[in-house]
């Protein structure tokens, strides 16, 4: 399980999180939704140390990981898509899949797993990244880091830029993956959170402004935070 708790994030002294909580158990899909610049994305990086954090926790399996680094804290479990992707687009399918082995050393070859999860990065193993598609390089990115079996997963926006017939498989992948860990998703289209997410986080100018079970949640009042 991932815990925030009483987060805070800052930028150059500028404050964009305000005492956030959350909490992403595995077995679930947890989304933290919201309109644009209310911080979200900061959210996440504030899970993988990449953003000023002055003050609260943040707990993986009740475990502190809030003082490590972003190397420390991918191989202690925390598996992270930022948004964009950002594969390695001159490396093949195959050596970006191997860069997300080195988080977990123990791990030798690339298991069947993937390739069972992702099937069509096993016909493109030995295509260029920046050779594929929109769909084809976000499945790229998310193999890359389920590889060395994080306990969290963690995805910034896994719809952008991607073909509706695409999301569906993109939906599928997340749905089987959360067997396995706990699931953390900042994502805009609400009918694809309402679609796959068991727990639902509304972010409000850096703060937690609701929160509950998914199916629970006012959807009216969830389409006019987005829309804003």
């Amino acid at each position: 399980m991932l815990e925030l708790e009483h987060v805070t994030a800052a930028y150059s002294g500028s404050q964009v999180l305000f005492g956030v909580n959350i909490k992403a158990e595995a077995g679930d899909v947890t989304c933290l939704v919201g309109r644009n610049g209310v911080g979200k994305s900061t959210t996440l990086k504030s899970v993988m140390g990449l953003v000023n954090t002055p003050a609260g926790d943040i707990k993986l399996d009740g475990k502190s990981v809030f003082k490590m680094p972003p190397y420390a804290r991918a191989k202690a479990g925390i598996g992270y898509v930022p948004q964009g992707r950002e594969i390695f687009p001159q490396l093949s399918v195959r050596e970006n899949i191997l860069l997300g082995m080195e988080a977990n050393r123990k791990i030798k070859t690339i298991p069947d797993y993937i390739f069972e999860t992702f099937p069509i990065l096993k016909e493109f193993l030995e295509r260029r990244g920046g050779d594929l598609s929109g769909g084809q390089q976000q499945q790229l990115a998310i193999a890359r880091a389920v590889v060395s079996r994080p306990k969290v997963l963690i995805l910034d926006e896994p719809t952008e830029g991607i073909q509706p017939s695409v999301i569906q498989e993109i939906g599928r992948v997340i749905t089987k993956l959360k067997k396995d860990m706990a699931i953390l998703m900042v994502e805009q289209y609400l009918e694809f959170v309402l679609e796959v997410s068991d727990k639902c986080y509304v972010m409000e100018k850096g703060r937690i402004s609701m929160s509950g079970p998914t199916e629970t949640l006012d959807k009216r009042k969830l389409q006019t935070l987005l829309s804003m």
